[in-house]
């Protein structure tokens, strides 16, 4: 079987995300592709929205695509999240018998000859690169290779900030995790 791994803090999940998941999927003939909300990230400060609102977002964006799973490995974690660590539990869960691909985008490629066990993540899996406009790493593998992927016009970041400017975010997230955002109060700065 080949599984996609796609982590991220999806602070929250958008469109952006769903369609890179759908194209990887397509593009790589992937079985599955496994989202693994970030419990405590390893590369800065934690100023996320709570891990269970984030996991449970993911889920509500992907509940119609069948060969998408969202995992919790990460957030019922107390431990630092680290990708190589993740990436040999999921392989202790599925077993060695499958391929697996880490999905990164390009500004986390910049910077993975830094990563925890680098080398040791490219001999458990391909790396997937996905584009994003204004980064470019040079570390090459056999087993690193980027995707020419369609790129989408605005980030999580830029949703926090429409949100809390009273401004829309309609087209930029599922409906129902727009819901779940609004009934929720997410993402809201206190006064």
């Amino acid at each position: 079987m080949k599984i996609g791994i796609f982590g991220g803090s999806f602070n929250p999940i958008h469109n952006g995300h769903i369609s890179l998941v759908k194209y990887v999927l397509d593009k790589l003939s992937l079985d599955k592709v496994l989202v693994i909300p970030v419990g405590i990230p390893s590369h800065r400060e934690n100023n996320l929205e709570d891990k269970n609102a984030r996991f449970h977002m993911c889920k509500i964006a992907f509940e119609d695509m069948e060969n998408v799973s969202i995992s919790d490995i990460e957030i019922n974690s107390n431990a630092l999240s680290y990708t190589y660590d993740t990436l040999v539990s999921i392989i202790e869960i599925y077993g060695k018998d499958n391929q697996y691909y880490e999905i990164i985008g390009e500004d986390s490629y910049e910077y993975f000859d830094k990563w925890k066990n680098y080398k040791e993540i490219l001999k458990l899996s391909k790396v997937v690169v996905l584009e994003r406009e204004g980064y470019d790493g040079d570390i090459a593998d056999e087993n690193i290779f980027h995707l020419n992927n369609p790129y989408f016009e605005y980030s999580s970041n830029e949703i926090r900030e429409n949100l809390n400017n009273d401004l829309s975010i309609e087209s930029m997230v599922p409906k129902k995790v727009l819901d779940f955002i609004v009934k929720n109060n997410l993402y809201k700065k206190e006064l």
